[in-house]
């Protein structure tokens, strides 16, 4: 219950920062034009870096998949030699 209540108020504080950030910004003495560039440059700085994350995630999500294809596979084949064995051992 501790962990829930904990998680929420991180939460809460993180979005409370963000809004206070933006309406910094929003309401600094700058120029309109200057807060806008400002604003679009940070929002396309975490969209390449969104981007990067993703692409990242996806190499990686490939990467584990391969392991574990090629994990499966290994497995498949020391079973098929065990259950080789053990049906030539009953045999004999």
């Amino acid at each position: 219950m501790a962990d829930n209540e904990t998680g929420t108020g991180v939460l809460l504080f993180l979005t409370g920062a963000a809004v206070g950030a933006a309406l910094g910004v929003l309401f600094a003495p700058r120029a309109g034009s200057e807060t806008r560039e400002q604003l679009a440059d940070w929002l396309r700085e975490r969209r390449e870096r969104g981007d990067e994350l993703v692409q990242k995630l996806k190499d990686e999500s490939l990467a584990k998949k391969e392991a574990l294809g090629a994990a499966a596979k290994a497995a498949k084949d020391a079973y098929r030699e065990v259950n080789a064995k053990h049906h030539a051992d009953a045999a004999a």
